[in-house]
């Protein structure tokens, strides 16, 4: 059942950019950044929602003392430092605050800069549990009804995805036809029954669970759907792979909520008749090769969130209409990657995520090698490619993940943590990220994932997240080491 599930989200999953467990971010309300006064000498380090990071550190330059003496700096009680007078060309400036992933920008001209850091996950991750309502269940029509209950995503987070936000890595378990079976945690399933061959089988998981790294205001989204049962099973037994049957999934409607997560469990029920995905969109499919799969799916944008509406497997030149909600800015995940490395679970992976009027035809990015690290981690040797038609190179954004054991309920779970962003220009052939001084993140399982941004139009973004929110086409890769 789990692996029924995976596949009907399957291109929301395989778009991210990593594999990364519960990576979430609250979301921001509009205006909710708060007024800092920045000093026209001074470097200034706010989180997300900016507020100042008293303490944190700011190194100007490749290491301690280089280029310059004093490059290595702490930010005061507005989360300021004064800009160095021996700082006077472009140099990496990265910085770290506790509590906070470490940023790196790799260019950076002398001259009042703000920052904003992005929270690390907890250890002791915040549960929402609840079922989801209203589900049209009717014995014996031959198809499954159930919600799926995940966070809803900004554009950087799908450009940064992971797998376990969409589809829990966590397993309740059911029993049927005398077995027991594993369905993702948060799956809502309410009892249902349905036949198969001489066999009645009873479905019965109402309750969903979810969990995040962080706590605050969330955004939460539930999505239901259908999938005729007997297909389903006869596919699999046939050997069919869950991909190959995508297009007989059927997500129909939904509801968002926003929640304050501010214990360790908080309750939710969702209902799921608040919003129906009833606006049809054309999509056609590019070509490609005969040994890669390519999927879209239908976003809705909602207060500068994502929240997926369907989902297709394409051939190469196909036309097909993906759904989305009415009143809602309509958009297209476009998602290539090697049909290998989809059975295997490998990331590699490129994507597009366009606006759709009428029919849209998405171009994406050529799929890329992995990365080559050397230098114990501070180098990366990038993957070469050629762009395609109307796509300008914008920025490579690279992650650091360290592995980190997390408890989720009564499970203790191991996942990949980033801890460190760096961003570049344009495309690079190379990067050699700083020598952050008594660095510890340099242990363990490691992971560097790299991803070249690009965007339809050519206008540079400023540096840092708002080259993610400007890409219109990523192509992702990733090694562990």
């Amino acid at each position: 059942m789990k692996r029924l599930m995976m596949a009907a989200l399957l291109p929301v999953i395989v778009a991210g950019c990593t594999n990364s467990n519960n990576n979430s971010q609250s979301p921001l309300a509009p205006g909710s950044e708060r007024a800092i006064k920045v000093s026209a000498n001074a470097l200034t380090v706010t989180s997300l929602d900016g507020v100042a990071l008293a303490g944190a550190q700011v190194l100007i330059g490749d290491a301690l003392n280089f280029p310059f003496e004093g490059n290595f700096l702490t930010t005061d009680a507005n989360g300021q430092v004064e800009i160095p007078a021996s700082w006077t060309e472009a140099q990496p400036v990265t910085i770290q605050a506790k509590g906070y992933v470490r940023q790196t920008y790799m260019s950076v001209q002398p001259g009042a800069v703000s920052f904003k850091l992005r929270p690390l996950n907890t250890v002791s991750q915040f549960e929402i549990k609840g079922q989801a309502t209203g589900l049209p269940i009717k014995n014996g029509d031959g198809n499954i009804d159930f919600g799926l209950v995940m966070q809803g995503f900004s554009k950087m987070q799908l450009f940064a995805f992971n797998m376990d936000s969409v589809l829990s890595a966590q397993n309740d378990k059911i029993s049927a036809i005398g077995q027991e079976m594993d369905i993702p945690a948060n799956l809502s399933l309410p009892q249902q029954k349905e036949k198969y061959a001489l066999f009645t089988v009873t479905l019965d998981k109402p309750a969903y669970r979810i969990y995040f790294g962080q706590p605050g205001v969330t955004r939460v989204f539930v999505a239901k759907g259908t999938f005729p049962f007997k297909t389903i099973v006869d596919g699999v037994r046939g050997g069919a792979k869950l991909y190959e049957m995508l297009n007989v999934f059927n997500l129909t409607g939904g509801a968002v909520r926003d929640v304050n997560l501010s214990k360790g469990r908080t309750d939710l029920d969702l209902p799921t008749n608040e919003i129906a995905f009833s606006v049809k969109n054309t999509v056609v499919a590019p070509q490609f090769r005969a040994d890669e799969t390519f999927m879209a799916a239908g976003l809705s944008g909602q207060g500068g969130f994502l929240l997926p509406t369907d989902v297709k497997k394409l051939n190469a030149g196909q036309k097909i209409t993906l759904n989305t909600a009415p009143n809602m800015e309509a958009n297209v995940l476009a998602v290539l990657t090697k049909t290998e490395d989809l059975r295997a679970n490998i990331d590699r992976v490129s994507t597009a995520i366009l606006p759709m009027n009428g029919t849209t035809a998405p171009q994406v990015l050529p799929l890329i090698n992995n990365p080559i690290i050397g230098a114990g981690g501070l180098e990366i040797a990038m993957p070469s490619f050629q762009t395609v038609a109307g796509v300008n190179p914008l920025a490579t954004y690279a992650v650091f993940s360290n592995e980190i054991q997390v408890q989720m309920g009564a499970d203790k779970v191991k996942l990949m943590n980033q801890t460190w962003e760096v961003y570049a220009d344009k495309w690079v052939a190379s990067m050699k990220v700083p020598t952050f001084p008594n660095d510890t993140l340099m242990t363990g399982v490691k992971r560097w994932e790299v991803n070249f941004l690009g965007s339809q139009t050519a206008s540079q973004a400023p540096m840092g997240a708002a080259m993610i929110e400007a890409a219109t086409h990523v192509t992702h890769s990733s090694v562990n080491f």
